[in-house]
C-alpha cells in the first residue's frame, strides 16, 4: 500500500549500535540526600510534626555561608546529571521555582511547602508519603511520564545497601500562601502521582531525558550561519517531572534574550504559546497544582490565557475539574478574534461501556478521557467569556462488538466515525486513560475546517466547522453535508481496517497544521512525525519504546487531495512535497511532543522537544541552525517571528 504519492521516496535501513545497557549506580550518591537526612533526625524514614516544623531552623545549618539561603552545593550537589537532586519529593517542595536552590523566601517557608506533601492531613509525613506510589491512573513506579528520570529515594523495599534516605518525587514546586493559615484543609494536601523506588538501571537514558545545559550550546549556534532566516524566536517551556520551568521569552539572531515575559502558574509539558499579530501572547497554563497532576491524563493544563508585553493578564478561561474536563495541549487563534481550544472530558468505565467500549484498554483506568473542540469567544472588555461552537469526539462512535449498546454498526464501512475500540496495548505510549491523545488543533478559514492530530490513532480528523453546535453532534448538515462525522482521515488505515499498523504513516505525530498563506507551501499540510514504536525500516515495532538508536523522526509536507470545493477524493493518497529525514540519514529521533514553524524564505525551523534541540533546515534539507536551549524544562513547540512581524511592531 502506498501512504503517499512521491517520484522520489525511498526508505533506508540504517544498522546502528544498540541502546546502552545497564550502569552502576553513579558514586557518592548519598550526598544528594543532605536535606533529608539533616530534616529527619531521628532517621526513622519519616518527619514528625516537630521534624516539619522545625525545617527551616534545621535547614539553616547548611547555610555555610551565611547568605541566609541554600546554594545546590550546600544542599549536597551537584549531582552526576544536572536536577537530579530534584527526583526527591522534599527537595521539590521546598525548591519551589526549579532552579536548584532554596532562596531564602523559599527557606522561610519550608514547613508550610512541606505540609503539602501531607495527604492523610495528620500533620506528618510518612514514608509513604514521601515516596507515593501514585493515584489510581497515574503512572507506574520510575515512569512519571514521557522520560522522567530514576528517583534517588527508594521505595517499599527499603533502602538500598549502605542506605540511602528514602525520599522520593513529585514535578515542580507548590504555589505561594500555601498551606493556608491554621494548616492543610481536612483530608490534607491533594493525591500525590509519582514514584518511589530508585532504579538507575540505564543511566545514560536518565541523562538523555532529564540533562540540561546551563548555556546555549550546539553545532550551529544563532548567528553562525547566515542562510537562518533572520527573525525572533519565541522560547516557552515546560515543566516535568522533577523540572519546574515557567519560562517564556523571544531571543534575536544572536541567541540573545530581548524580551521576557513573566508568567505566574505552573507550566506543565505539553503547554503552548503564541504571539499574535495583535501583540497578545497567546498561551496555556496549570489552573491546579503540580501536585494533583497524578489526576489528569498527559499534557493536561486548564487554562487559556490572554497576557499583555508587561505579563499582564488581559483575559483567561478556565475548564479545569477533576475527572470531568480539562483543557490540553494545543489552541488555535482564529481570524474572527475566538479561540479553538482541546479538552478532555471524563467519563467512568460504565459511562463508556454503554458507549461501545469494550474495556479492554487502558484496563485499570478509573477515568476514561474523550476529546472535545470548542470556541470560546473571548469579552476582553469585561473578560467574560461564551462558547459558541463545540464537537465531542464521543458523539461520533463506531463499534461493532455489542449490538445492544450504542454506535454500533460496520467499523470498515463508517470511515466518519471514530472505532471507541481501535486501542489496544502496545499500540502507542504515554496513554494515561486518554483514548485519542489529540495534541493539537488548526483551522483553516478558506475551507472552514478544523484538523486533529490524534497520536493515540496516529491520524489527522478533519473536521467541518462550518456546522451549528446541533449539527456538529450529528452525521449530516454543514458545508460538506457530513455534520460532525470525519470528512477525511490520513495516517493510519489500521482504525478502519482498510490496512495494517505496519502500512501506517504516522506514529504518535505532533503539531499537524496547514501551511500559512504568503509562505512558502501556503496550503499544504505539515506534520512533525515523531516515529515512536516505528522501526528504521518503516514498520510499526511495538518493543521499540524509547529507542533512539532504532527509531527515526521525519517531519512531512504534503498536498491533500482536496476538491475546488473542499471535499476530499478518498480515492486519492495525499501527495509528499517536502521531507525532511524520511530517509532516517539525519539519526534523528524525538519520542514526544516536539513541533515545527515554515519561514518567509522556505526553511523550516523545528524542535525536539525532550532535549530542547532547535534546528533549522533549508528546502534542501541543509543545517542552518542546531543548537540546545539552555536551562531545564521541555519545549513543546518553536517559532521563529519576522522582523517586521505585526506583533512586534514598535517593540525593537
Amino acid at each position: 500500500m502506498n501512504k503517499y504519492v512521491t517520484a522520489s521516496a525511498m526508505l533506508l535501513s540504517l544498522t546502528l549500535p544498540s541502546l546502552a545497557v545497564a550502569q552502576p549506580l553513579p558514586p557518592g550518591l548519598e550526598r544528594l540526600q543532605t536535606v533529608m537526612r539533616t530534616l529527619d533526625v531521628d532517621s526513622d524514614q519519616a518527619l514528625s510534626t516537630d521534624e516539619v516544623q522545625a525545617a527551616t531552623q534545621r535547614l539553616l545549618n547548611l547555610d555555610s555561608d551565611g547568605d541566609g539561603a541554600l546554594s545546590l552545593e550546600e544542599m549536597g550537589g551537584p549531582a552526576p546529571i544536572r536536577g537530579m537532586i530534584r527526583q526527591q519529593y522534599v527537595l521539590r517542595a521546598l525548591d519551589e521555582d526549579g532552579d536548584l536552590s532554596v532562596s531564602a523566601d523559599e527557606l522561610a517557608r519550608a514547613s508550610r511547602s512541606l505540609a503539602y506533601l501531607d495527604r492523610d492531613g495528620d500533620w506528618n509525613l510518612s514514608h509513604e508519603e514521601l515516596n507515593p506510589p501514585g493515584p489510581p491512573g497515574a503512572p507506574p513506579p520510575d515512569d512519571d511520564g514521557p522520560g522522567e528520570a530514576p528517583d534517588v529515594g527508594y521505595g517499599a523495599g527499603g533502602p538500598p545497601p549502605g542506605g540511602a534516605a528514602p525520599y522520593g518525587q513529585p514535578p515542580g514546586g507548590p504555589p505561594l500562601g500555601w498551606p493556608p493559615p491554621g494548616g492543610p484543609p481536612p483530608g490534607g494536601a491533594p493525591d500525590v502521582g509519582g514514584p518511589g523506588a530508585a532504579n538507575f538501571a540505564n543511566m545514560d537514558m536518565m541523562r538523555r531525558m532529564n540533562g540540561y545545559e546551563s548555556e546555549i550550546v550546539g553545532d550551529i549556534l544563532p548567528g553562525a550561519d547566515d542562510r537562518a532566516f533572520e527573525g525572533y524566536t519565541l522560547v516557552h517551556e515546560g515543566a516535568f517531572g522533577g523540572q519546574n520551568a515557567n519560562r517564556i521569552y523571544l531571543t534575536d539572531m544572536n541567541g540573545e534574550t530581548v524580551h521576557r515575559w513573566e508568567p505566574e502558574r505552573y507550566q506543565p509539558e505539553g503547554s503552548v504559546a503564541y504571539l499574535l499579530e495583535n501583540g497578545l501572547l497567546l498561551r496555556t497554563v496549570s489552573s491546579h497544582h503540580w501536585l494533583h497532576s497524578g489526576n489528569y491524563p498527559v499534557g493536561a493544563a486548564g487554562t487559556v490565557q490572554l497576557l499583555d508585553w508587561d505579563s499582564n493578564v488581559v483575559w483567561e478561561y478556565e475548564m479545569d475539574v477533576p475527572g470531568k474536563h480539562v483543557f490540553h495541549h494545543d489552541v488555535d487563534y482564529m481570524p474572527n478574534g475566538n479561540i479553538l481550544a482541546i479538552a478532555y472530558t471524563g467519563f467512568s468505565p460504565e459511562e463508556a461501556r454503554s458507549m461501545g467500549w469494550d474495556g479492554v484498554f487502558p484496563a485499570n483506568a478509573d477515568t476514561i478521557w474523550f476529546d472535545k473542540v470548542v470556541e470560546l469567544q473571548p469579552n476582553l472588555e469585561d473578560g467574560s467569556t461564551e462558547i459558541v461552537w463545540q464537537w465531542n469526539s464521543w458523539d461520533h462512535f463506531v463499534q461493532d462488538k455489542f449490538p445492544g449498546r450504542a454506535n454500533y454498526g460496520d467499523v470498515g464501512s463508517a470511515v466518519g466515525k471514530i472505532d471507541i475500540n481501535y486501542l489496544r496495548e502496545g499500540y502507542v505510549l504515554f496513554l494515561r486513560g486518554q483514548m485519542h491523545h489529540v495534541n493539537s488543533v488548526d483551522y483553516n478559514a478558506h475551507l472552514d475546517q478544523i484538523v486533529l492530530s490524534s497520536a493515540a490513532y496516529g491520524e489527522l480528523w478533519f473536521i467541518d466547522h462550518s456546522t451549528t453546535m446541533a449539527e456538529a453532534a450529528g452525521d449530516s448538515g454543514g458545508r460538506y453535508g457530513r455534520g460532525g462525522d470525519l470528512i477525511y482521515r490520513w495516517g493510519n488505515p489500521f482504525t478502519t481496517r482498510s490496512g495494517t499498523l505496519d502500512d501506517a504513516t504516522l506514529y504518535w505525530q505532533h503539531d499537524a497544521r496547514w501551511i500559512t498563506e504568503g509562505l512558502p507551501g501556503a496550503g499544504n499540510l505539515l506534520v512533525y512525525n515523531n516515529g515512536t514504536n516505528r522501526s528504521l525500516d518503516g514498520t510499526f515495532d511495538p518493543g521499540l519504546g524509547m529507542d533512539f538508536e532504532n527509531s527515526y523522526t521525519d517531519l512531512l509536507e504534503v498536498r491533500l487531495p482536496v476538491r475546488a470545493d473542499g471535499s476530499y477524493d478518498i480515492g486519492r493518497e495525499p501527495e509528499l512535497v517536502w521531507s525532511w529525514n524520511l530517509d532516517t540519514s539525519e539519526d534523528y529521533f524525538s519520542p514526544f511532543m516536539s513541533g515545527w514553524d515554515r519561514m518567509p524564505n522556505g526553511n523550516t525551523i523545528f524542535v525536539n522537544g525532550h532535549n530542547k534541540q532547535v534546528m533549522e533546515v533549508t528546502p534542501a534539507g541543509e543545517r542552518v541552525l542546531d543548537y540546545i536551549v539552555p536551562e531545564n524544562g521541555r519545549k513543546y513547540r518553536v517559532y521563529k517571528y519576522p522582523v517586521d512581524y505585526a506583533g512586534l511592531a514598535g517593540r525593537f
